[in-house]
């Protein structure tokens, strides 16, 4: 842990509550997943956290005191991230059949993974926004001896720099019709725009995502062609780590669908299917499917991942799109968390549509 006993030389900031709009998902949709973060425009409900220390970094400039990115005390039978960047990082950390207890002492819940052997195993996963020159002392680690802890303890780990979308406002001229159809629904988007289970970073940051069950049909949003598909992966599944390197998709490059659009490149995937009833170069019709949803890759329940894109390449940010409503194509809609929705926008949960802010023009 480096210098932490160095009281004298750091600050510590307790973690204060949010409104659920800055969060833009729903925490029953992510059991086993856990959010940390503090920041000024979003301020984290994480009261589990056990605090946020800030450091300076010329305490840890000496060679020989190399500071690791996640370090356990084993005195104190704590899990921390250190980050003595002058950037923020983003941490996806798992710790498997361990127990995480939180500042108050209550057991973080915990989740479930499965890999593609379909061996399933208990598991705990944090998702952290780390500010610049800080320690987040995160969670306890419920063992009850050192040498336990040190033998048995499993983490995997994901650190990397936060790569904030370079133009968060950037929205496409062609809308495109709802990824399902009107039986069946209307479904519940459970993470919308900069969502904060996985939506808040450039490649995802317009991304949403639709509980549904396993083997829902999935729509062709509009006439395209199959430019990928990913359908190798049968079982893994749940809230590890290694997850969120595989998963099943298909990616499809749209027509133009306007006289505003046309021309204008627009790519749209499908992510955590179950599998692709198409191929590469397939021409596809609006309404066609093309896949079934399924739980596939980083998944804490089945549904749906849907983004868009201006470009197929790996590290092309994503792009606002909206959708048209099947009765009035003229009206256009924005899912958010909490808000159920079917091929015509936004549905009250007695079944009659309404309009409100989601719905654009």
């Amino acid at each position: 842990m480096g210098r932490k006993s160095n009281k004298s030389r750091r600050t510590t900031r307790k973690p204060v509550k949010s409104s659920s709009s800055c969060w833009n998902f729903l925490p029953d949709a992510g059991p086993g997943c856990h959010i940390a973060r503090h920041d000024t425009f979003c301020s984290s409900p994480t009261s589990w956290v056990i605090e946020w220390e800030t450091v300076d970094p010329a305490d840890f400039s000496d060679e020989d005191n190399e500071v690791p990115d996640v370090a356990v005390d084993p005195e104190e039978r704590t899990l921390s991230l250190c980050n003595i960047r002058d950037k923020h990082v983003v941490a996806y950390l798992t710790v498997f059949d361990t127990v995480l207890r939180g500042a108050d002492g209550r057991e973080l819940e915990r989740g479930r993974t499965v890999n593609n052997q379909g061996v399933s195993q208990s598991c705990t996963t944090l998702i952290v926004l780390c500010p610049p020159f800080t320690f987040a002392h995160l969670c306890y680690l419920d063992i009850s001896n050192e040498g336990e802890m040190l033998e048995n303890l499993k983490i995997e780990s994901d650190v990397q720099e936060w790569k904030k979308h370079p133009n968060p406002s950037d929205t496409h001229l062609t809308s495109v019709s709802f990824p399902f159809r009107l039986e069946g629904g209307p479904y519940l988007c459970t993470q919308g725009e900069g969502g904060q289970l996985t939506h808040f970073f450039a490649g995802n940051q317009h991304a949403l995502d639709f509980r549904c069950p396993v083997g829902t049909p999935l729509l062709a949003v509009g006439h395209g062609t199959v430019i990928d598909v990913k359908d190798t992966n049968a079982k893994i599944t749940g809230v590890a780590v290694s997850n969120l390197f595989e998963w099943n998709s298909v990616l499809l490059e749209l027509d133009g669908s306007s006289k505003e659009g046309k021309g204008d490149p627009l790519f749209v995937e499908y992510v955590h299917i179950q599998g692709a009833s198409v191929q590469v170069g397939d021409k596809v019709k609006r309404g066609q499917v093309i896949a079934t949803s399924g739980t596939v890759g980083f998944s804490p329940e089945p549904h749906l991942h849907f983004c868009a894109y201006r470009s197929p390449d790996m590290s092309a940010p994503t792009v606002r799109v909206y959708f048209h409503s099947t009765r009035d194509p003229q009206e256009t809609f924005l899912p958010r968390a909490g808000q159920y929705y079917d091929t015509n926008g936004l549905v009250e949960q007695d079944g009659d549509t309404a309009t409100n802010d989601d719905v654009g023009s």
